[in-house]
């Protein structure tokens, strides 16, 4: 009797594995891909931002907090470090600005 339930366990356990290790076979219609690609709404396109470009826009903001941290000890005379500092950065700004929207008008 034990030998006749060992027998239909292993049966039952072959069934299951074969039926687990048996793979599926995928069709795919012929024209599937081109009907998605009807039924998808059209792409928009989008403006890519140059890797330079991108640059220069993290160099200004930086240029900008500097600025700012400088601002508290800034007194307008010639001979404080940090409004010749200030100035140089307000200089560096203007160019790198005006070089930007030049590249940028050019396109």
């Amino acid at each position: 009797m034990q030998s006749r339930e060992n027998s239909e366990t292993m049966s039952v356990e072959s069934a299951i594995t074969r039926a687990l290790e048996k793979k599926p076979e995928v069709v795919v219609p012929a024209g599937f891909a081109a009907r998605v690609m009807v039924s998808l709404p059209p792409r928009k396109q989008r403006r890519k931002l140059p890797v330079g470009q991108t640059a220069v826009l993290a160099g200004l903001l930086a240029l900008v907090l500097t600025m700012f941290a400088l601002a508290p000890h800034v007194t307008p005379v010639y001979t404080n470090f940090a409004f010749d500092l200030e100035m140089l950065l307000l200089v560096q700004m203007a160019g790198i600005g005006w070089w930007f929207f030049k590249a940028d008008s050019r396109q």
